[in-house]
């Protein structure tokens, strides 16, 4: 059964889920508000432009603080914090809005990171101002104008901060830091964690671009922290991107770019895409557009975590994300709580799938035959999306099928821009071969739950002809 949103029930009881207004619509002011935007990647000035959209959302918000767990640059050059600090004082400079920024793989080393490299170049800047050789933190320092450490607390409002700089990621200093800071720490009052890579065996990541399990058992002897990290690029439409187990965990979206779970025939792969082919390739940049982040709020007995499409000025989202105070007592996205409920795609009453051949180019170029399969988007409840499709061959005979996983091009994208048809295709040549088959469309939610399958005619390949016709049944 599927529940609406306001009907979201959480192990110790009723709570609400947020029905598309503010929270404090609904619970009035907070002790403490912070916005939270992660890998904002920057390079040139040019690329400030969805930061300082998203900077200024968060003031008119009234936030107390910034947080960014990491990937403040793309190349990992001095310049490129200079526009972050630039960027930063032109929206806050005459506020106590607390910056809480700390470091990533990119601003260790992206400017030996290939095909950036080459863009570096391009636009006229070099490795010889690479924060990791002119040191990163006196460049820290004197930049952004305060202390770096490897691990540093920063207090707001009363509630500590503590983050991890990507130069600590093996463990050993923040082992060592948590166990010396135990008893400030611990207790009912939620302390917030941050740093850039996902903490291995909590939220979901795009290709394993976790830590190496060394995070997740130094924080599990805090139940009361909220751990937030950057590093995996992953929209928040995926509801694994909240965890909750001996602490809670939250991977926050990238303000520069998504990525795309792996495993799927028209995701990633290309920075740009393309757009050329039957099956366009959805790309992982958009033009520095698609920006989200949080906006997260603190109550005595409550955190609300708002989803916001930054792009879009903070209007557009997902349902918000309620962890009940103190953290652990009741853990609403604990594993088999929050999948159970969350709301399974269906297709439209009377929904049919078109298929048809064509002549195509495939991702090496090469021209190849199709058999395109169009079908209506999939429906869930307002805030919700579908988290991708699956598409079968099926032989009448029971051998395997032929199975392809894919994703719509609206995938990181606001709901509005989901296409009314979904078109994704397979290489003929990959299809069983002399044999009838049907073709089975599947729609899932991040769970792995299914919709009911559409379910085409039967049709036949033919081999060495590379074609796929409908099947005619003898008289």
């Amino acid at each position: 059964m599927n529940l609406n949103r306001r009907e979201f029930l959480i192990s110790s009881g009723a709570a609400v889920l947020l029905d598309g207004c503010r929270s404090t619509d609904l619970f009035g002011s907070p002790e403490m508000r912070f916005g939270v935007v992660s890998d904002i990647h920057l390079t040139t000035p040019e690329s400030c432009r969805m930061l300082e959209r998203s900077l200024r959302y968060f003031r008119r918000r009234g936030v107390d603080a910034v947080m960014i767990p990491g990937d403040l640059t793309d190349w990992g050059v001095r310049s490129s914090l200079v526009y972050l600090k630039r960027t930063w004082d032109a929206v806050f400079a005459d506020t106590d809005t607390v910056p809480l920024f700390c470091t990533g793989n990119h601003d260790y080393d992206g400017w030996w990171y290939g095909d950036m490299t080459m863009e570096m170049h391009a636009n006229g800047y070099s490795e010889d101002e690479a924060l990791s050789k002119l040191g990163l933190a006196r460049q820290w320092e004197e930049v952004l104008g305060e202390p770096f450490a490897n691990i540093r607390c920063r207090s707001v409002k009363g509630f500590d901060f503590v983050s991890c700089e990507y130069g600590a990621r093996d463990g050993k200093e923040l082992k060592t830091w948590m166990e010396a800071n135990r008893s400030r720490l611990l207790g009912d009052r939620p302390f917030f964690y941050f740093q850039h890579l996902q903490i291995k065996g909590t939220t979901a990541d795009s290709a394993g671009w976790s830590d190496n399990g060394v995070t997740k058992p130094i924080l599990s002897a805090f139940p009361n922290c909220i751990a937030f990290t950057g590093h995996a690029h992953r929209p928040f439409i995926d509801e694994r991107q909240i965890w909750q187990g001996a602490f809670t965990a939250i991977g926050t979206p990238s303000l520069s770019y998504a990525c795309f779970p792996p495993g799927h025939e028209n995701g990633g792969g290309d920075r740009k895409g393309n757009s050329k082919q039957a099956m366009m390739i959805v790309p992982t940049r958009r033009d520095l557009r698609g920006g989200e982040g949080f906006v997260v709020n603190v109550w005595s007995d409550k955190i609300v975590i708002e989803r916001r499409d930054l792009e879009e000025d903070g209007d557009e989202g997902a349902p918000e994300w309620l962890v009940p105070l103190p953290v652990g007592r009741a853990k609403p996205y604990a594993e088999g709580v929050r999948d159970a409920i969350e709301p399974v795609p269906a297709f439209p009453s009377g929904a049919k799938l078109a298929l048809e051949t064509r002549n195509t180019e495939n991702r090496s170029g090469h021209w190849t035959i199709v058999l395109n399969c169009d079908f209506p988007s999939a429906l869930v409840p307002a805030g919700h999306r579908v988290f991708d499709y699956e598409i079968r061959a099926v032989p009448k005979d029971g051998s395997e099928p032929l199975v392809k996983r894919f994703i719509s091009p609206a995938f990181a994208s606001s709901p509005r821009h989901e296409p009314e048809r979904q078109r994704f295709w397979f290489d003929v040549a990959e299809l069983p071969q002399d044999k009838p088959y049907v073709v089975e469309v599947r729609a899932f939610n991040c769970f792995g739950r299914a919709s009911d399958p559409i379910v085409s005619g039967v049709w036949r390949g033919k081999p060495g002809l590379g074609k796929a016709v409908r099947d005619k049944p003898k008289a």
